[in-house]
């Protein structure tokens, strides 16, 4: 049986079927053109082209090994850090080839979270402070602004009085809401989260979820997920990759009720993977 999310924005304007079509007439947030991308000799993504809308939640989903994370990296040049890979083709943020912009300048639009949380060995409020300061924010406003960062990442009431204390102190869910909280802070227009709920209870999972939905409503969220239901209940549009091809992208009520390419419907229903 397909997975029923509960419910979807109405996306029926949108091309229906094609990868490569565009979600609207509005130039979307980012989009890739005939993105391929090797680790040394192995190509790790085949031919990738999408559209991403502005201030909606995408979800990427697929097995192990599938080139979702590596395409999440792309968009902020996070792959670049790793010695031997390269891309052709183009990816670009509201129109414009991220190859030709200044890489700091990519990540500060593109903000990413990552599977595991990785909270600096600072104090919770330096955690959120960092991104400010290395950005030349006046110090009058840090203070207000990582306040106000943690509170849009619903953590300010539970740890307001431990600003102070070291961020190793905190749960596992705190710790990746604070890092969601310092990507946050320096008003990211894109944000990119690779699995940020797999290591976490369904509790701290629900909260992140919460936060998800409130923050699309000034930032572009995508996100890679191994939980097929999380898509479901947060996703606007998702993608389904495969051996490094985007075999489908739609909007998510039709990626899990009416999958249009059989590798997919193999996948929502529970037939691999």
């Amino acid at each position: 049986m397909a997975i029923q999310p509960p419910h979807v924005e109405d996306t029926s304007a949108m091309p229906a079927g094609g990868i490569n079509a565009p979600q609207t007439s509005v130039i979307p947030k980012l989009r890739t053109r005939d993105l391929n991308f090797y680790y040394g000799s192995f190509q790790a993504l085949h031919n990738i082209g999408i559209d991403i809308a502005s201030r909606k939640i995408t979800a990427f989903i697929g097995p192990s090994g599938c080139g979702k994370s590596t395409f999440l990296r792309t968009m902020n040049r996070m792959n670049e850090t790793v010695r031997g890979t390269r891309y052709d083709g183009q990816i670009l943020l509201d129109g414009e080839d991220i190859r030709k912009m200044d890489v700091t300048g990519v990540r500060r639009r593109v903000g990413m979270v990552f599977q595991k949380s990785n909270p600096f060995p600072k104090t919770i409020f330096e955690n959120v402070a960092y991104g400010l300061r290395i950005n030349g924010a006046k110090k009058a406003t840090i203070a207000e602004t990582v306040q106000r960062s943690l509170e849009r990442a619903a953590l300010w009431t539970e740890i307001k009085d431990k600003l102070h204390k070291p961020a190793s102190a905190l749960s596992g869910g705190q710790q990746q809401r604070l890092c969601i909280a310092r990507a946050l802070a320096v008003e990211p227009e894109v944000l990119l989260l690779d699995e940020p709920c797999s290591a976490l209870d369904p509790v701290a999972t629900l909260k992140i979820e919460e936060l998800l939905f409130q923050i699309k409503e000034t930032t572009t969220i995508v996100i890679v997920t191994h939980n097929m239901q999380q898509a479901a209940r947060l996703a606007d549009h998702t993608g389904f990759f495969l051996m490094g091809k985007l075999i489908e992208f739609n909007d998510t009520r039709a990626i899990f009720q009416n999958p249009k390419k059989k590798e997919t419907e193999d996948y929502v229903t529970g037939r691999f993977g």
